[in-house]
């Protein structure tokens, strides 16, 4: 958006390359800025669909000045082949201190044979200095055999945006007290589920979770500790309304986007319709764990029933001071996750708090 004279393709879904031409796997991801030595750029992270579903190739990263060219900084987290694969120099420098019993657990989030990575997003806490992401870790695993079965958040630390990043462990989190409350096809065994997730930093620097439970039935949005790597509280010890909110209760949404404009925060969100679109719907609060109100579709043109075939991922504040604000969505391609393309396109603001989100292909920020 620095650069005027270049274009978004928004709804027109070109492919989009990194500098060496090599097409850009960032899925489901998060774009934005950071100063790494005293150099600002933007950074774009997401998940590799470069082999499809599976073997899953981990989380990637690019960077740019300017949203339009991006370097490829590599994978960030890697995959393993199998248990073997600690042995190797790179993994031996991010595990080798571990126990046994803990490189297992490892292994099993990191199973590039078995394992489901999406979603993934970062934080930066000022405090540490640390890149902490937080993803959907799923997969199968010991007595789970469905790639969906495990739901649970990934958490994975860094000293840089490019890496490499350890993996810290992968985790419940928190849940309805109530063993005879609805679940969903998590049960109560399952509680504390997590599938698709964000994170989202207010500007007094506390962090949250928002992540899809109970079946995918209910958006709960929880607190985040002082250095972002687990949750303020244990589930166990939580207390829902201060801790964690649950929201939007049987409403089966995911793909959740938080942003906050001036004093409003907005949370725009999906269906639950597998790969396939549906309509996106948003609402706003006056903070970040609600309560909410729902502002249904914000999507104003053609194509709207379908979010213009896309599924929100991230929306960028690209300028604040100018309301500028890009949605990112991705454009799944079931039959080739690889040559997935991603929907970027300019949040448009209304009166009374509202947005839209219009049906634009090759675009330019005025």
């Amino acid at each position: 958006m620095e650069h005027e004279k270049e274009t978004f393709s928004g709804t027109a879904g070109a492919r989009m390359y990194d500098e060496e031409g090599g097409r850009i796997q960032a899925h489901g991801g998060q774009i934005q800025k950071f100063t790494v030595d005293g150099v600002e750029r933007w950074y774009w992270i997401g998940e590799d669909k470069t082999d499809g579903y599976r073997p899953c190739g981990g989380i990637h990263m690019y960077s740019s000045d300017d949203l339009h060219h991006w370097k490829d900084e590599g994978v960030i987290l890697r995959t393993m082949q199998s248990p073997e694969a600690f042995s190797e120099d790179y993994f031996q420098a991010l595990y080798g201190a571990c126990p046994e019993e803990e490189k297992k657990r490892i292994f099993i989030d990191l199973d590039r044979n078995n394992c489901v990575i999406e979603r993934p997003k970062m934080l930066y806490n000022k405090k540490t200095g640390k890149y902490v992401i937080w993803f959907h870790a799923d997969g199968r695993a010991p007595g789970c055999d469905g790639d969906y079965g495990k739901a649970k958040a990934g958490v994975a630390i860094g000293d840089s945006p490019t890496g490499a990043f350890r993996l810290l462990g992968s985790y419940k989190l928190h849940y309805h007290d109530d063993p005879d409350a609805e679940y969903g096809f998590d049960g109560w065994e399952n509680r504390g589920s997590v599938r698709d997730l964000n994170v989202f930093v207010d500007r007094d620097d506390t962090a949250y979770v928002i992540y899809s439970s109970e079946g995918n039935r209910t958006t709960f949005i929880s607190r985040l500790n002082e250095s972002y790597t687990a949750l303020a509280t244990e589930p166990q010890n939580a207390r829902e309304g201060v801790d964690f909110t649950r929201n939007f209760i049987g409403g089966f949404k995911e793909a959740h986007a938080m942003f906050r404009r001036g004093e409003d925060y907005y949370l725009i969100q999906s269906g639950c319709t597998g790969w396939s679109p549906n309509p996106a719907s948003y609402a706003i609060a006056k903070h970040p764990m609600g309560p909410w109100r729902e502002m249904g579709d914000p999507c104003a043109d053609k194509g709207r029933e379908t979010t213009y075939d896309s599924q929100s991922s991230c929306v960028v504040a690209v300028d604040e001071k100018r309301d500028a604000y890009l949605y990112m969505g991705d454009r799944w391609n079931e039959n080739d996750l690889g040559d997935s393309r991603y929907i970027w396109l300019p949040v448009v603001f209304l009166p009374e708090g509202k947005i839209a989100l219009p049906n634009m292909e090759n675009w330019t920020k005025k």
